[in-house]
């Protein structure tokens, strides 16, 4: 009996535990019922312990400043200023202007006077070191070009749009080899300018144009009394005897300095139509030797009458501003169309200007200073103080467009101008002018004579300094 009871017992025993199993299974859904997802599993009540140690948590880094520009000293050598005026600008406005996008650029100034300028670039060549920034007058080109850094990559028009501002003629200056080695800086282009009423007095109606109208102008309103010239009829350096126009000259008949291979040209036709062509007017003022010149001049002679035509800038003409000028007409250059039918003016364009030497360790950073100084502002402002003309065509504005003669000046400039450049060796050159052209002017040799030792000592000169062989 006991036996069946247990029996009996262990059965239902059983049938609970079949039926709490089934129920617990029935409990979990399926995934349909959860729309595809995996149901959330129930979080173990002790976590398994991990194995490997948790990462510590990563800090943020505070920002950093990027590292500062190491000072830099740029120096830049200047001839071209007028003391109190152009260098406090400069060292007042213009520098700290330009540390404002070169907080670490500090920029040292050394002046020089044009007495001392050839001494003190020699001597940086010299050294390989020295200035950044050299301040170089027009002809420089030709003596320093190989010295200097080539800055197209900087200048050019790709690197810096704003060079199409600057006149062509300017930009002749300071070109080398393709190359521009600097950047224009002050311009003073050259013109015939003359008094239309005492022209009118003589029976000319306007300036000459044509050597034969200038030897004819010259002879007609030139006055001599008591064997001294009391007006002459045009007036340029010296007696008539300036060896920069005798070049513009031979470039006005289509002429060149340099043959292909280098050696000069005072061989050539044109070289030698333009010394007699000087000859000849020079003749047309001074009959001879034993005339006297003018009394020393007070101001413009073409304000006081002594000259009724002068070749030359305007700082030699009366103030800008003098209403002389209502009498005052301009001539670009002179021609010879009988003999050279392509012959045209010449404007002789001087221009001072900022070297880059190749030893700078500096180059670019003097280039984008250069950049700076060459701004139409910078420009406009620097040549108002010296009466002359900037380079670049969009600073003509102010005092450039508010007076009559630098208006026709800088037009003239930039139909006819040519820049006064690639003169070899030119100290010596001029030296080698100036002696024969002399010595014919004075009735002491003859043209041949004159032409060929300026070509047989211009070639030894340039040979010795190894232009040619």
């Amino acid at each position: 009996m006991v036996r069946r009871i247990v029996g009996v017992v262990l059965i239902f025993l059983l049938l609970g535990v079949l039926v709490a199993c089934a129920g617990q299974q029935a409990a979990t859904p399926t995934p349909a019922e959860t729309g595809g997802q995996q149901p959330e599993q129930p979080t173990p009540t002790t976590a398994p312990e991990p194995t490997q140690p948790p990462e510590e948590p990563t800090a943020t880094a505070a920002p950093t400043e990027p590292p500062k520009a190491e000072p830099v000293t740029l120096r830049v050598m200047v001839v071209d200023y007028i003391p109190d005026k152009t260098d406090t600008w400069l060292e007042q406005e213009v520098v700290p202007a330009f540390q404002k996008e070169y907080p670490n650029v500090n920029v040292e100034f050394t002046y020089v006077n044009w007495g001392t300028l050839d001494e003190t670039v020699q001597g940086y060549f010299a050294a390989g070191e020295g200035a950044d920034i050299l301040n170089l007058g027009s002809e420089y080109i030709a003596i320093y070009g190989d010295q200097l850094a080539p800055l197209n990559k900087y200048l050019g028009e790709e690197a810096w749009p704003d060079i199409k501002q600057f006149v062509p003629a300017t930009l002749d200056t300071v070109t080398w080899k393709g190359e521009l080695r600097g950047l224009p800086w002050l311009t003073a282009p050259r013109a015939y300018m003359c008094r239309v009423d005492l022209l009118q007095e003589v029976g000319i109606d306007k300036p000459p144009t044509t050597f034969a109208e200038a030897i004819e102008e010259a002879e007609k309103a030139t006055i001599i009394e008591d064997g001294a010239l009391k007006r002459a009829g045009i007036v340029t350096t010296g007696r008539l005897d300036d060896w920069q126009e005798y070049i513009a000259l031979i470039w006005s008949l289509g002429g060149e300095l340099y043959k292909d291979n280098g050696e000069p040209t005072f061989d050539s036709q044109e070289a030698r139509d333009a010394l007699q062509f000087m000859y000849d007017r020079r003749r047309a003022v001074y009959p001879d030797e034993t005339i006297a010149d003018l009394p020393p001049a007070s101001g413009s002679r073409l304000a006081d009458g002594t000259a009724v035509c002068i070749w030359g800038n305007l700082w030699g003409a009366p103030p800008v501003d003098d209403p002389i000028w209502e009498k005052i007409e301009f001539s670009p250059g002179l021609t010879y169309p009988e003999k050279y039918p392509d012959s045209m003016p010449v404007v002789q364009v001087f221009n001072d200007w900022l070297a880059v030497p190749a030893y700078s360790k500096n180059v670019e950073l003097a280039a984008e200073f250069l950049k700076f100084l060459g701004s139409a502002e910078n420009l406009n402002r620097y040549n108002k103080d010296f009466g002359s003309f900037p380079p670049r065509q969009d600073a003509w504005t102010g005092y450039v467009q508010e007076t009559r003669p630098m208006q026709i000046m800088s037009d003239l400039m930039n139909q006819y101008g040519k820049g006064f450049a690639d003169v070899r060796e030119s100290p010596k050159f001029r030296e080698i002018l100036q002696r024969e052209m002399s010595a014919y002017f004075t009735d002491l040799q003859d043209l041949d004579t004159t032409l060929e030792n300026i070509q047989r000592d211009y070639t030894q000169v340039l040979q010795d300094a190894g232009w040619i062989e």
